[in-house]
């Protein structure tokens, strides 16, 4: 459609240049890099050569000087200028039909020549498309990677951590002591009591504790909440833990 953005048609600024150059060369006119600039849609570079507005291309100043001192075109009659415009809406039909070809070229990157080649104007003769020569190649099954064995991360020469409470019953409020070793821990080591109801997570008791040599630990506590409860103590750096001991409350 002669409305079609040359942009939309897959052109850029380079392009349009180009194309503005083509039609100058095949219609014999030449336009001016305002004119070029000024091309938006198909219908932009049909009025740029249908209506040429006279621009030369750049000159001496002797071909300058004799542009100047040519006569000025006759006036047209109004039944010339009728006449005219009937010629020029028929070449304008025909002459969108070679712009849209030209700006279809152009995007295809066949150059400034082929820009009104691809419009029928003339043959262009094109390298045939080579088939790949390179045989396809067969995958190669991959064995599987065998899966990472554990090792284990604790001496087998350490001993196992240990837990115990003074007490298996107390009353509400009663102080009990926690004794053990957790053997993974530095002399010095903080240790955090945590406690756990039935049912319920592993909970900081605000209660903690240092270890002594060969990670041994021992505190009192009360609480004043009844039923079963668990006790344990954790190294929050190392995340390693003792077992846990259930006691009475009440």
């Amino acid at each position: 459609m002669p409305e079609a953005s040359l942009k939309e048609l897959g052109t850029d600024s380079l392009t349009i240049v180009e194309v503005g150059e083509e039609l100058g060369r095949r219609f014999d006119v030449y336009l001016s890099d305002d004119t070029i600039d000024a091309l938006v849609t198909v219908e932009d570079a049909i009025d740029a050569v249908v209506r040429h507005d006279g621009s030369q291309p750049p000159a001496d100043a002797t071909r300058v000087a004799t542009a100047l001192e040519m006569p000025a075109p006759p006036i047209r009659t109004a039944q010339e200028e009728r006449d005219r415009e009937r010629r020029s809406l028929a070449g304008r039909m025909a002459f969108w039909f070679i712009v849209l070809g030209a700006v279809v070229g152009a995007s295809l990157g066949f150059g400034g020549s082929a820009l009104v080649n691809a419009t029928g104007i003339s043959s262009v003769d094109l390298p045939p498309i080579s088939s790949p020569t390179t045989a396809p190649t067969t995958a190669t099954p991959t064995t599987p990677s065998p899966e990472p064995t554990e090792t284990a991360t604790s001496d087998p020469d350490e001993p196992e951590p240990t837990l115990e409470a003074s007490e298996d019953q107390v009353a509400p409020g009663q102080r009990f002591g926690l004794s053990g070793i957790l053997p993974s821990a530095d002399e010095g080591a903080d240790l955090q009591v945590q406690v756990k109801d039935e049912g319920g997570p592993w909970d900081d008791f605000p209660i903690s504790t240092t270890t002594t040599n060969g990670g041994r630990f021992e505190t009192q506590i009360y609480t004043s909440r009844t039923g079963e409860r668990q006790f344990r103590l954790l190294n929050k750096q190392t995340d390693k833990s003792t077992p846990s001991v259930t006691v009475q409350i009440g």
